[in-house]
C-alpha cells in the first residue's frame, strides 16, 4: 500500500510539474498588469506549424475605378525568383463625340501620361526601365471580371519609352500648373492617334462601339537586370493618367494647340501576374512545413498557412490577449532594395457551394471597423523594432485574440478550424515580400504569445 501511495504521489508531482512548465509566466503583457500579475497565466510555447503555399488567382479587375495602384514591371529576386506584372485597360472618352473634323482640323501627336503610385513602387529605381505600350488584339470586356492569371493577346506596339530612370517621388505639373504629382510621359505612334482622330461621330458617341474599335491597351516594363523594379501607376487619377490627342485648326495662323483626352478611369482594367520560383530557396519550400524561414509575398505570390494543432487542449480558458509574433530574418545574398512588406494580415478560409475563398479574421475586421476604414492599428501586422535581450530586431505582431478563443472553444477536431493564413495586403496591389524566422528557428522562433485566465 505504501508503495502504491508513493507511486501516486510521484505521478501527481509529475503532472503538476508539467502543468507548471506549460503555463510558465513570460514577460508578454506583464507591463499591462502591474500588481495583478497573479491573476493571469502566460505561455509562448504553443505548437505552431507553418506551411508555404502559392496564392490562388485573385481578382484584379477594377470595374468601379477604385484601385489606387496597378503594378507594371519585372523583378529578379535572389530569394523569391522572377515575377512580372502587366497592365490591361480600356480607354474611356472624356465626353461623347468631341467633334473631330479632318477637313478643318489637323492631328499633331498623341501621348500617354501615367501617374505614379509612389508608395507601391518596389525594387531598384536606379536601374533604367524600358516601357512598352501595345494595342490589344481582342476587346477587353468592360463587364467581365478578370483575374491575376487572365491575359489578352497584344501584338501591335503603339508606343515606347526606353532607358528612363523611374522618379516616382518627383512631382511636376501637367494640365493645371498649381497641381503637381509624379508621372511619366510616353509618346504613342501617330498612326494610332490618327486612327482615333478619324473616327466618326457614331463611334465616338457610344462607349460599347468605341471599346470594340479601340479594344484596349497593354502596358509592360522591364530592365533585363537584377533585381529590376515593379513600377506602380494610379490609372484612376484623372488629373494625370490619360491618353491625350493634340491637334490644331488648319486655318488658325496662330497654330493654337487643342487637346482631347481619353481616360482609364471609368473603364475596366486589370493586371496579370507571373511567378517563377524554379531554382530558388523559396521554390524548395513551397508546399513544405517551414521550420527555419517563412516566406510571404504580394501579387499572386505566396501565403503562409499557420496551424495550431493542439490549441483545443487548452480548454476552460478565457483568452485575454493573443498575438502571433514573427521576427524579420536576414538571409544570405538578399538584395537591400527588396524591403520587407509594410502590412501583413491574417485571413481564414471559407467555403460555399461554388468554391473556397478567404476573408479577414475577426480581429482584422474589428480593427478595420464596419466601413473597413479605421486601419490596422488595433490588429498590428506592421514591422516595428524591438529590443530582445540586447538585440534590436524587426517584428510583426498580429492580434488573434478572438480567433484563438474560437479555436480553443471548438471541439470538432477539425484542424482547418485551427488554421489561419498570413498574407501581404493589399494583395494584388503591392509587390512587397517578407522573410521571417520559422517556428523552429534557434534564435527568434515564430510563436504565439498568449495571456489567459482560467475559467473554473
Amino acid at each position: 500500500m505504501k508503495q502504491q501511495l508513493a507511486a501516486s504521489a510521484v505521478l501527481l508531482l509529475t503532472a503538476l510539474a508539467l502543468w507548471t512548465a506549460c503555463t510558465k509566466p513570460t514577460p508578454f503583457g506583464s507591463e499591462l498588469l502591474n500588481d495583478e500579475l497573479a491573476d493571469y497565466d502566460y505561455t509562448d510555447t504553443i505548437t505552431v506549424w507553418c506551411t508555404i503555399e502559392r496564392e490562388d488567382s485573385v481578382s484584379t479587375s477594377d470595374q468601379g475605378s477604385t484601385a489606387g495602384s496597378f503594378l507594371c514591371g519585372e523583378l529578379d529576386d535572389p530569394v523569391f525568383g522572377k515575377s512580372s506584372s502587366e497592365i490591361f485597360s480600356l480607354l474611356q472618352l472624356d465626353y461623347p463625340d468631341p467633334g473631330f473634323d479632318t477637313t478643318k482640323q489637323e492631328f499633331d501627336s498623341i501621348v500617354l501620361y501615367l501617374r505614379y503610385a509612389p508608395s507601391n513602387v518596389y525594387g531598384d529605381t536606379m536601374q533604367a526601365q524600358n516601357l512598352r505600350v501595345y494595342r490589344l488584339d481582342q476587346t477587353l470586356d468592360n463587364d467581365s471580371e478578370y483575374f491575376s492569371n487572365s491575359s489578352l493577346p497584344a501584338t501591335t506596339e503603339i508606343g515606347r519609352l526606353d532607358g528612363f530612370l523611374p522618379k516616382p517621388n518627383k512631382a511636376d505639373s501637367l494640365i493645371v500648373t498649381s497641381t503637381k504629382a509624379p508621372y511619366i510621359r510616353v509618346p504613342l505612334n501617330d498612326d494610332f492617334g490618327k486612327e482615333l482622330f478619324r473616327l466618326d461621330s457614331v463611334s465616338l458617341s457610344d462607349d460599347s462601339t468605341f471599346y470594340r474599335i479601340v479594344r484596349g491597351l497593354k502596358i509592360v516594363s522591364s530592365t533585363g537586370t537584377s533585381p529590376g523594379a515593379m513600377l506602380a501607376f494610379n490609372l484612376n487619377d484623372e488629373a494625370f493618367s490619360r491618353v491625350r490627342i493634340y491637334y490644331h485648326i488648319k486655318d488658325d495662323t496662330t497654330k493654337a494647340v487643342k487637346a482631347f483626352d481619353f481616360f482609364f478611369a471609368g473603364a475596366n482594367k486589370f493586371v496579370h501576374f507571373n511567378h517563377d520560383y524554379n531554382g530558388t530557396p523559396v521554390g524548395q519550400q513551397i508546399g513544405q512545413k517551414a521550420d527555419d524561414f517563412v516566406y510571404v509575398q504580394g501579387m499572386e505570390g505566396l501565403r503562409v498557412k499557420v496551424e495550431f494543432p493542439y490549441i483545443d487542449q487548452l480548454d476552460n480558458i478565457a483568452v485575454n490577449k493573443a498575438q502571433l509574433v514573427l521576427t524579420r530574418a536576414l538571409v544570405p545574398n538578399d538584395n537591400v532594395n527588396l524591403t520587407a512588406g509594410k502590412q501583413l494580415v491574417l485571413t481564414e478560409q471559407r467555403t460555399d457551394t461554388a468554391n473556397a475563398y478567404f476573408v479577414f479574421t475577426s480581429d482584422v475586421s474589428y480593427s478595420l471597423g464596419p466601413a473597413f476604414n479605421q486601419g490596422y492599428g488595433r490588429f498590428g501586422g506592421n514591422p516595428e523594432f524591438e529590443n530582445v535581450n540586447g538585440t534590436l530586431v524587426e517584428r510583426y505582431r498580429m492580434t488573434m485574440t478572438q480567433r484563438l478563443q474560437d479555436m480553443v472553444d471548438d471541439s470538432s477536431g477539425d484542424l482547418k478550424k485551427r488554421t489561419v493564413y498570413i498574407n501581404v495586403t493589399p494583395q494584388s496591389r503591392v509587390a512587397q515580400r517578407s522573410i521571417v524566422y520559422g517556428p523552429k528557428n534557434a534564435m527568434f522562433p515564430a510563436k504565439l504569445e498568449l495571456k489567459y485566465t482560467r475559467v473554473r
